[in-house]
């Protein structure tokens, strides 16, 4: 460090304190080449060329009472994920306005060919801000199931890195795996019986993961852009004037609409698989 260099570890922690008390559960940050093995046009680097440090934050799961309740359509309607973007915006426009280096939320929406702007879970195992799970979504060991957001800037801070030791599979789920040969998140959507998830669990690690992307991804977005799409499509080719207008001002159609354009429920309408999932169970349990 020269003399008139800042002490980017005091810079980092200031960055992570602001984020936590606006709302993160977790903080962390990753260097840009452990993402050196995303596809092209999904690095870091394909986003900000100035960047030097890649910045996750972990937050705003749904509340409590939204896991407990017993109707699906609750989690359907609201939607918590843009949160955690909002609170990245906001400390991505904090680093350009007070500290004067480049900044970018990256977005959370899809690219060409809709894949994402970059690989938000790559992202976060990299940081720390959790590891991958039998169920695909990012766990963090304390918190469980957070949505993401990620912020690219050229910071020079230091890096956390991955954790020590996943929070998949736990301990429950091994001792239900060696019971029973499913996890719960197996179990709840097993891809044997016409759902998403498969895998094994040998020597308290996660082997053999099996996952149907196509079938989850019609459960996850079911009210979203592809329903939407899908539904066009169908109105368009169908001759009958009175079935198409039964298409359109549908029940379905009506909660595809309303998703897209009020909800805010861009990012999972399914979630099964995380409220059976043992992993920060406990902060969704309270009197």
């Amino acid at each position: 460090m020269t003399e008139h260099e800042p002490d980017w570890q005091t810079v980092k922690g200031e960055i992570v304190a602001e984020a936590l008390k606006r709302g993160a559960a977790v903080a962390r940050v990753a260097a840009p080449d452990a993402l050196a093995d995303a596809p092209e046009g999904q690095r870091p680097a394909d986003l900000l060329p100035q960047v030097r440090s890649v910045i996750v934050l972990g937050g705003s799961a749904p509340r409590a009472g939204e896991w407990s309740s017993p109707r699906s359509e609750v989690m359907e309607t609201v939607g918590t994920a843009d949160r955690i973007a909002t609170l990245g915006s906001a400390i991505a426009r904090r680093i350009e306005t007070q500290l004067g280096y480049y900044a970018l939320n990256v977005p959370t929406a899809t690219d060409q060919d809709d894949r994402a702007f970059l690989d938000f879970p790559a992202a976060a195992v990299a940081a720390g801000a959790g590891g991958r799970s039998l169920a695909g979504p990012v766990l963090h060991p304390e918190h469980g199931f957070l949505y993401l957001t990620v912020i690219l800037t050229s910071l020079p801070l230091p890096a956390d890195g991955p954790l020590d030791a996943p929070a998949c599979p736990a301990p429950a789920c091994v001792e239900m795996y060696d019971d029973r040969g499913v996890t719960p998140c197996t179990d709840v959507c097993n891809i044997d019986e016409g759902g998403c998830l498969g895998g094994e669990v040998q020597d308290g690690l996660v082997i053999g993961r099996r996952y149907d992307a196509n079938r989850c991804r019609d459960r996850v977005y079911h009210y979203w852009v592809p329903g939407y799409q899908a539904v066009l499509e169908r109105v368009l080719s169908e001759p009958d004037a009175d079935r198409r207008k039964m298409m359109l001002y549908g029940s379905y159609f009506t909660r595809t609409m309303w998703s897209i354009t009020y909800s805010n429920v861009s990012q999972g309408q399914c979630l099964e698989c995380m409220r059976v999932c043992p992993v920060g169970a406990d902060k969704r349990v309270l009197r």
